[in-house]
């Protein structure tokens, strides 16, 4: 018990107090995570039906949304300010 808790008081640190080199390192792999996966769906995009990824799209929003109104039904988020939110990126 005694090395498991050690273990995650290390991954706890380490997870949370980068050096800025560290920090500049796993920034550059996030933006460069980022733009690979930007490149492979717009090449998924352009390669298949617009009524296949629109069908995912609309899968992956309503779970999303889904996910959302369950959290706010069971009080782990503001209601109110859920749906100000949601309100403000449909008028955007």
């Amino acid at each position: 018990m005694k090395n498991s808790k050690r273990t995650l008081e290390n991954w706890v640190l380490k997870s949370h107090m980068l050096s800025s080199d560290e920090f500049e390192e796993h920034h550059r792999r996030n933006i460069e995570q980022r733009r690979a996966f930007i490149k492979r769906w717009a090449e998924y995009v352009r390669t298949h039906d617009d009524a296949e990824w629109s069908r995912q799209q609309n899968t992956l929003i309503n779970s999303q949304l889904e996910s959302a109104n369950e959290l706010a039904s069971d009080g782990q988020t503001d209601p109110v300010r859920f749906t100000k939110a949601r309100d403000r990126r449909r008028t955007e």
